[in-house]
């Protein structure tokens, strides 16, 4: 019996694996390409390494009706399953914002991510209404005049530059 036993337990969580596996590769494919990021910033590098098989970090990248570039590193509500739901959430709302809306200000971008994101999960069941979202930096680069425009939520924004580290700050308030 205990044989049997091991052998249904191991047979769900080899279903649950590949289901989470599977919900990887619909997750990645909303993450920017390297094709895109390739054309946006040659010579660029990603270190995404999930503690889990899906994550609730995220990068999007978009180009923009004005020509510049937006880049955006998201840390999403929860971890695993959850976290990863939620990425898929903010990068459709992100998506929405510079498809749907033409925003190209990256406040303005965050600001009405977080609006939708808040539309989205008023009816999530809890009795706080939808306090899920994310913490990002999203930067808008102008690279035909060298501009850099940021919004900053819970995390800061750090760019080196000829060798010094500069930290430009964030708003304390997440989107969501």
């Amino acid at each position: 019996r205990l044989n049997a036993t091991k052998q249904i337990i191991e047979g769900k969580n080899r279903d649950i694996t590949d289901s989470i596996s599977y919900a990887r590769r619909i997750q990645t494919s909303l993450l920017a390409s390297r094709e895109t990021l390739n054309a946006i910033f040659p010579g660029h590098f990603i270190f995404f390494h999930p503690k889990d098989i899906v994550s609730g970090d995220f990068y999007w990248a978009a180009t923009l009706r004005d020509d510049s570039v937006a880049l955006c590193i998201g840390d999403s509500t929860g971890h695993g399953v959850p976290g990863a739901i939620m990425s898929m959430l903010n990068i459709a709302c992100l998506n929405e914002a510079v498809k749907a809306r033409d925003l190209v200000n990256p406040g303005d971008i965050l600001n009405y991510t977080r609006d939708r994101i808040m539309e989205h999960m008023a009816n999530d069941g809890s009795a706080e209404g939808g306090k899920d979202g994310m913490d990002a930096v999203l930067i808008s680069l102008d690279r035909n005049r060298g501009k850099l425009t940021y919004s900053a939520a819970n995390n800061p924004l750090w760019l080196i530059r000829n060798g010094e580290l500069m930290e430009f700050p964030p708003d304390k308030m997440p989107v969501g």
